[in-house]
């Protein structure tokens, strides 16, 4: 009796973790659309037919209003699975802000890991393995998995400062984002940071491979010597981009970041 009780109790957490997966995927689908709704509305207009043609095909204004119907649509049923109002007009307000194809890519790359994450998990528990601590072990890392992912992902997007070295071995400060483009390729932009403070010469490259095991850059060893330098690079189509980071953490972030892009891509 003992035993059975522990499985019901080991089982109704697995389902509560089951549909709050569920319901952060349907979150990250309604962003993606509401983000798609915004971009087609913004580019809409009215099409008029030409003489030869007596109705309009289907023109960016109907495709705009199709996107708002299914962006109402993917917000309605993730409200109906439970999600808090308030969240899900921040996540359509932070969505909408997407002005770029690689915006709309990344929110999908983000979206289709939840996704993923929550099918595994409903995979699980449709065959029957919630009664068993093992299972529950390995969701829970499922979950914290998927958040690393997500949080990577974010981070790279967003981007900050890094110290870059050419080919001559000269070291330049850049702003440096990555982002995916409309035929699913890594793109990585890095912007020259100039005396007066501002960025202004900007560079953009497709990335198809991150290095992590790039050796240290002679002359940058630190006084205290508490902590080295660290470094990773970048493999594009001439050569590999190498940068520095202030920490073992920094490039962590930003190795994984790109990495679950690429993988993104590469099963698109």
């Amino acid at each position: 009796m003992g035993k059975w009780s522990k499985d019901q109790k080991d089982r109704k957490k697995q389902e509560i973790r089951t549909h709050n997966a569920q319901l952060h995927a349907a979150v990250s689908v309604a962003g993606v659309a509401a983000a798609v709704a915004a971009l087609t509305a913004s580019t809409a207009a009215p099409d008029m037919p030409t003489a030869n043609q007596k109705t309009p095909s289907i023109t960016p204004a109907a495709i705009a209003s199709a996107a708002a119907l299914v962006a109402s649509h993917c917000i309605e049923i993730a409200e109906e699975m439970g999600a808090d109002h308030n969240h899900m007009s921040t996540i359509v307000n932070s969505a909408v802000n997407a002005r770029t194809n690689g915006d709309v890519m990344t929110l999908t790359a983000g979206a289709a890991t939840a996704l993923r994450g929550a099918a595994t998990l409903r995979a699980r528990l449709q065959k029957g393995y919630g009664a068993t601590t093992l299972a529950l072990s390995e969701e829970m890392g499922e979950e914290g998995k998927e958040l690393n992912i997500l949080t990577a992902l974010n981070f790279v997007c967003k981007g900050g400062e890094l110290l870059k070295r050419t080919r001559k071995g000269d070291l330049h400060w850049k702003q440096v984002s990555f982002n995916i483009n409309s035929s699913w390729q890594v793109v990585a932009k890095m912007k020259s940071k100039h005396m007066a403070g501002t960025f202004t010469k900007k560079k953009k490259c497709i990335v198809s491979a991150v290095h992590s095991d790039i050796p240290a850059w002679p002359g940058r060893q630190r006084e205290d010597a508490s902590e080295q330098m660290v470094y990773f690079g970048i493999k594009t189509a001439d050569r590999i981009i190498e940068f520095e980071c202030n920490s073992k953490g920094d490039k962590h972030m930003w190795t994984e970041g790109i990495q679950h892009m690429l993988n993104c891509c590469a099963t698109i």
